[in-house]
Order: structure tokens, then C-alpha cells, then sequence
């Protein structure tokens, strides 16, 4: 009798789903299930011992039986009404507002562990308009589970088969909420991929730390840009930072620039004493002043107009505000546009850092920071052939400093793509999608490091920091650790699903050849390069080939005067002699468009067979 008893109770838990939970994530919904099993068990065992008394045994079993459905309805209700219970309850949707259709849209959760608990612990039950249809794990499942009575339907290896299932029984997702749980090493572009198939929303659970119960704060948000980087967010010393600028006068050259208004922001929430803007367009420098007039308004500031390129402008500017601290982010950069006009970039990416540069020393500042490109590694165009160049003169200037006692610093740092920055390739993807499509990418195995805007004008102070502290003589380039390098291809393919669209089924991408001056892949750092450590883990120090001061004075000269005369090849020419690993790409790309002679519109499934 004991072991009849002893496996109907193991059935009876079975069937109500007790063993699918994991003990860690205990709940009230789970201690429902097992005291059902233990009623029912007990009602089976006393139905066993008492049923052979013909109307005593029968009596208590009815009326064991009742007190057990209305033990087990009581405790449900009681669990429902102090919000314990949710196995169908729903969630807020990503803007937080409640859709006034009956239904509520299925949302599968993408993730099984502690985030994804604590949020189904905390979050309320009216007002939402998503239910859970399941969970999807990232690892694969060797038994059943669940959480809080929500199943888990088994490994995102098998989200195809998962939600044809649910196709079945009408409950097909229309959203996907990644959980944060069971992520780590998986970049989120690699877990979009894997969802690809699946025509729904996406959206992120907000992190346990953000969980507020019942409030506002444990809304759903988009999936931004930034997620997709394959690599976790840049640490920053913001005390350190603001310990050496509070207080200071800062001069940004391109303050209205992605790079420089994002730096202008950063430093202001530094307490400078006075911010110095300055940049040759008008309009870029009126909407960066206005900001900072919003943003900032204790914070004193000068907006200038100024041409970097005019040296007796920049001395001036110099000579009247005597920054502590000049940021040099003023540049043009666009590849294709330098490219057909080297003379350009070259009096503003090489005269006018020579001019910054010398004007820094003239006004007795403390460091000035060149911000330069991956595209220095190897220039395979002229833009990065002018940065390198440029990286060149400030660091001679440098050595030259802190060879003869003097007082100004200066730190120049190299880091890849900016995601978002004006002119980069993600706002020309969101044009094109606003379009209709199609994405344009040159080449398919076209790859990049990136960042986003606040990360790195984060690490240029630390860089500035790093540089200020560090005595040694060969202090060379910093270098920001961008993590892996992401394909153009596969960017694209983000950008299209973060607009709630399928890749190559509702807008297709295209290839469209390599440019002239266009490279497949960009290095940070020559191979010949030193690789040095320092004390921040995101910084590290190149030692590029070093020219001495009055040498790369004599080049600058030379190169200026070609460039100042008009003379394109000479530019070229000189850039060549002056960075010998400098060799344009113009052949390069010709024979990569050579072996590609027809541009056809390519899916993804074409590219991967």
C-alpha cells in the first residue's frame, strides 16, 4: 500500500508539473503545485485505508476531497491577490502605455535565470497588455522546466520548431523580450541572428537593478545600436577626470562635431571653468552653444568661429582665453570626399594640427590631445595618410617637450567608427530604410571597429588622464581596446531588425563595390608597433615609427606648400615618401570590383549557401 501511495504521489506531482521547477527559483506557484500533490496523495491513501468500511470510509473521502479543492482554490486566490501567482499574468509593453485591444499580444522571453525572475517577482499584473507565452533558453535544456509557471520551452536552437508549435495553438509570438540572463559571451547581434526567422518585436527586460516594483521604471525599452557592440561598456574615472579638470579652461576645436559636442558634454559635467568652443561651421557651433546653454548653464562659455587651418586665428584665440586644456577633434574625415581632394585634407587634417599644436605651446597649455583614427594603422587612403602624419608631428612635439623641461603635454589617442557619428555608416542605413530601402554595403566582408559617442569621448579624458601622469619618454599612441571588429554586412542586418523589419525579405541589401581609397579591414595599431600596458584595462600605448622634431617640421613645411599651390599629386607624392606604409587602395578596390562586375541585390540565404 505504502509504495501505491508513495508513486501515485510521484505521478499525481508529475502530471501538476512539480518537478519542472528549479529549486532556486522556488515560488508560491510552485508550493501550490506540490501541496495539490500531497492532497490529492492523501486523499488516494485514506481512500485506500478507509475504503473498506462500507459509509465511514466513503465519508471522509468525499469530504476529504472538498476540503482539498477548497484548500487549493483558497490558496490559489490568496496567492493571486498578493500578486505571488502570474503563470498567465502579462507585461508592459516597451513605451510603458496599455493597448486597448482585448488580447493580449504573446511575448516569448529570451533567457532563463535570475533577471527574468526577479522581474516576474516584481512586476504588476494591471495595466500590461503582454502575456508570456513561454521561455526560450539560451543553453540547451536536458529536462523540462519552468519559472513562476511559465514554461520554458526548450533552447534557442529550436525557436524555429518552438514557434511553429504556438503558430498551432494560436498563440504565436508577436514580441521577444531578451532577459539579460544567460548572455555572457553571447553578443546580442549573435542571439538576433538566431531570431531572425521569428516576425516580432524586440525588446530588452530592464536590468535587476532598474526593477521597481509596481512603477514605471520596469518598462521594457528598444534594443539600441550600442547593444550590439561585442564587447561590455568602457569603464570611466570620472573622479579622476574631474579632479584635473575642475575649474580649468578648455578649448575643443570641432566642438560642434559627434566627437567634439559629445566631448563638450562630458567635460562641462566636469565643472571646468570655462569651455571654449570653437568650429568652422556656424551652425554646428550655434546648436552646441544652445545646448550647453540648457544643458549647462553655470558653466561658462565661448563660442568662436575658427578655421583651424588659419594659424594666425588659432595663435590669437590661444592668446586671449589661455586654455589648460586643448582638445583637438577638428578633422575632416569622410574618405571618399579626401580622397578627390588631398589638398583639403591635407591643410586641415596636417597644417591645422600643427597649428593647434604649436599655438598649445605658445599659450603655456597644460596637454593637448589629438584625437586621431584607426585609419592611421597602414593608411590606405589619404584621410588616414594626413592623420598619421598629424599623429606624427604631435608626437614629436611630444618628446620634444619633455625633453627640453617644458610644460604642454601632448596625448594623442587612436580608436575606430563611432556609431551614430554624423557621416558614419548607420545614420546613412537609417536614411535608406526611411527610404524603403535598399541598404547599401560595398563589399561583404567589409569589417570595422566601433564605438558609441559617449564611450569614446569617455576614454579620450582617460587618455588625457593616462598622458598626464605617465613620465616616460616613449609614451607613443594610445589606443583604445575596441574589442572584435563587426561586419559592415552584419550591422546592416541589425539595423533592419531594431526597425521591427526582415532582413532581405522586407528590405533587401546591396552591394555596391569597394571605394576608391577603401579598405577591407582597419588595424589599430602597425605591425611593427610596440604594444604597451597601462593601468587602465581599455588603454593601451602603440609605439609608432618616430620623426624627429625638426624633421617633421621640414615635411609639414614642404607638403603645406603643395598642398596650399594646389598640387594633388604632389600631396600624394610627399604623403608616400613622408608614411612609407602608406600605399592607396585605388588598385586594390579596382580588382576587387573587377572580380564583381554586375551588382545584383544578394540575400542573406544566398550569402550563406
Amino acid at each position: 500500500m505504502a509504495l501505491a501511495i508513495s508513486m501515485a504521489h510521484a505521478g499525481f506531482l508529475s502530471a501538476l508539473g512539480g518537478y519542472q521547477s528549479a529549486w532556486r527559483f522556488f515560488s508560491a506557484h510552485d508550493a501550490v503545485r506540490c501541496l495539490g500533490a500531497s492532497l490529492v496523495s492523501g486523499i488516494m491513501a485514506m481512500a485506500l485505508w478507509f475504503g473498506s468500511l462500507p459509509l465511514a470510509g466513503w465519508l471522509i473521502l468525499i469530504g476529504g476531497t472538498a476540503v482539498s479543492a477548497t484548500g487549493i482554490r483558497c490558496l490559489t486566490r490568496l496567492v493571486h491577490s498578493h500578486g505571488l501567482f502570474r503563470a498567465e499574468s502579462t507585461l508592459r509593453n516597451p513605451l510603458g502605455q496599455v493597448r486597448p485591444e482585448a488580447r493580449p499580444k504573446q511575448a516569448l522571453m529570451i533567457g532563463y535565470g535570475d533577471n527574468l525572475e526577479a522581474f516576474l517577482r516584481a512586476r504588476r499584473t494591471d495595466e500590461t497588455d503582454f502575456e508570456i507565452a513561454g521561455i526560450i533558453s539560451l543553453t540547451r535544456q536536458d529536462r523540462a522546466a519552468s519559472l513562476r509557471g511559465i514554461p520554458v520551452l526548450g533552447s534557442i536552437d529550436r525557436i524555429g520548431e518552438i514557434v511553429r508549435g504556438l503558430i498551432v495553438q494560436r498563440r504565436a509570438p508577436e514580441m521577444l523580450i531578451l532577459t539579460r540572463d544567460e548572455m555572457e559571451g553571447r553578443p546580442v547581434a549573435e542571439i538576433l541572428s538566431r531570431i531572425d526567422m521569428v516576425d516580432a518585436e524586440i525588446a530588452w527586460l530592464p536590468r535587476i537593478d532598474q526593477l521597481d516594483k509596481g512603477g514605471d521604471r520596469a518598462a521594457l525599452r528598444p534594443i539600441k545600436l550600442e547593444d550590439l557592440l561585442p564587447r561590455p561598456p568602457k569603464s570611466f574615472d570620472a573622479l579622476a577626470c574631474k579632479a584635473l579638470i575642475s575649474g580649468a579652461r578648455v578649448l575643443l576645436t570641432g566642438a560642434g562635431g559627434s566627437i567634439g559636442s559629445e566631448l563638450v558634454r562630458q567635460i562641462a559635467a566636469l565643472s571646468p571653468g570655462e569651455v571654449i568652443l570653437a568650429d568652422s561651421s556656424e551652425h554646428a557651433l550655434y546648436e552646441i552653444d544652445r545646448e550647453m546653454g540648457v544643458a549647462f548653464p553655470g558653466v561658462a562659455r565661448v563660442p568662436v568661429i575658427l578655421d583651424v587651418r588659419d594659424r594666425d586665428a588659432v595663435f590669437r584665440l590661444m592668446a586671449q582665453r589661455r586654455p589648460d586644456f586643448v582638445f583637438h577633434a577638428a578633422a575632416l574625415k569622410h574618405v571618399p570626399i579626401v580622397e578627390g581632394q588631398p589638398c583639403e585634407g591635407l591643410l586641415t587634417n596636417v597644417v591645422g594640427s600643427r597649428n593647434v599644436a604649436d599655438a598649445a605651446v605658445a599659450a603655456s597649455a597644460r596637454a593637448m590631445v589629438m584625437v586621431s583614427t584607426d585609419k592611421a594603422v597602414n593608411p590606405a587612403n589619404v584621410m588616414g595618410a594626413t592623420k598619421r602624419l598629424a599623429e606624427a608631428y604631435c608626437q614629436a612635439m611630444d618628446a620634444d617637450m619633455r625633453e627640453r623641461g617644458g610644460i604642454t603635454r601632448f596625448v594623442t589617442v587612436r580608436f575606430g567608427n563611432v556609431l551614430g557619428s554624423n557621416g558614419s555608416v548607420v545614420p546613412l542605413f537609417r536614411h535608406q530604410l526611411a527610404q524603403g530601402g535598399p541598404l547599401t554595403v560595398t563589399h561583404p566582408d567589409v569589417e570595422r571597429f566601433f564605438m558609441t559617442i559617449p564611450e569614446a569621448s569617455r576614454l579620450i579624458l582617460e587618455a588625457m588622464l593616462a598622458g598626464m601622469e605617465d613620465d616616460r619618454t616613449d609614451q607613443g599612441i594610445f589606443v583604445l581596446d575596441m574589442g572584435k571588429p563587426v561586419k559592415i554586412i552584419d550591422l546592416a542586418r541589425q539595423v533592419i531588425r531594431l526597425s521591427g523589419l526582415r532582413p532581405d525579405v522586407d528590405v533587401k541589401i546591396v552591394y555596391t563595390g569597394l571605394r576608391p581609397g577603401e579598405k577591407l579591414y582597419e588595424e589599430l595599431m602597425h605591425e611593427t608597433e610596440n604594444l604597451l600596458a597601462t593601468d587602465h584595462p581599455s588603454l593601451m600605448v602603440a609605439q609608432p615609427r618616430f620623426v624627429q622634431l625638426k624633421a617633421v617640421q621640414n615635411q609639414v613645411s614642404l607638403i603645406a606648400a603643395a598642398a596650399q599651390n594646389g598640387n594633388p599629386d604632389e600631396v600624394v607624392r610627399l604623403l608616400k615618401v613622408y608614411i612609407p606604409e602608406f600605399d592607396t587602395t585605388s588598385d586594390a578596390a579596382r580588382k576587387v570590383r573587377e572580380q564583381k562586375p554586375t551588382l545584383v541585390p544578394i540575400t542573406l540565404r544566398e550569402k550563406a549557401s
